[in-house]
């Protein structure tokens, strides 16, 4: 039986975690030939397994510890592109080739923690809907690789209730995702395939190992990604 991908957060009204029922990870190319990783994820409703409901609760708990805070919210959303901006974890240097399999073997880190004197949420690599929209930073996200070009991803980083007024980046969250396949990189709508074909050519390792694919097969508007060849 598949272990459930679930994400906790830590010391939160839920110690056995929350489902997730969405997980995407894709990468993308820019215009300046920089390559990203980009992860959405989105919860079932907080409270979705809570046999627990009619007990009473103490007022004046702290909202990261009040199941009725938490349940007038619903939902968790973590991504780096849901929301139309543009952030992830840059993968590559421009001065070399991007290897795809040696990046997965090591640890990403966004480095976007703030300092104590600084505080810009635009410098956040990913966006989070918890509380309200609230911020979060300091990630590290590792993989392991299993058959059939599937990864085991354990995601960890720091959460601050800004929507309640709190820069502090004092609580924790962990995700373990299970079987998820990386969907391809996407590129600048404006470019044709003969620039996406060139720059990816210029900047990925092992090129021949990866195919260009319709993501609209249906329709008459070309637009693809490149995506790994299935092993």
């Amino acid at each position: 039986m598949e272990p459930v991908s679930k994400i906790y957060f830590l010391n939160n009204p839920y110690p056995n975690g929350h489902k997730i029922v969405m997980f995407n990870w894709s990468g993308r190319i820019d215009e300046y030939g920089f390559i990203w990783f980009d992860f959405h994820l989105k919860t079932e409703n907080y409270y979705a397994n809570d046999d627990e409901n009619g007990e009473e609760e103490d007022e004046d708990l702290p909202d990261w510890n009040s199941k009725i805070v938490w349940g007038n919210y619903h939902t968790c959303t973590l991504s780096s592109n849901y929301w139309g901006e543009q952030r992830g974890i840059r993968i590559n240097n421009l001065d070399e080739k991007l290897d795809f399999d040696t990046v997965i073997k090591n640890d990403l880190f966004s480095n976007d923690l703030p300092s104590e004197h600084h505080f810009d949420g635009d410098d956040l690599a990913f966006s989070i809907y918890l509380l309200g929209h609230d911020s979060c930073a300091g990630h590290q996200i590792s993989f392991s690789k299993k058959d059939n070009n599937r990864y085991d991803i354990t995601w960890t980083g720091k959460i601050a209730l800004t929507y309640a007024g709190d820069d502090e980046f004092s609580h924790d969250f962990k995700a373990e995702i299970f079987n998820v396949e990386f969907e391809g990189f996407h590129y600048p709508k404006t470019w044709s395939p003969e620039k996406a074909t060139e720059m990816f050519r210029a900047r990925l390792a092992n090129f021949e190992e990866y195919e260009f694919v319709d993501l609209n097969p249906k329709s008459n508007k070309r637009e693809y990604k490149l995506d790994k060849l299935k092993q």
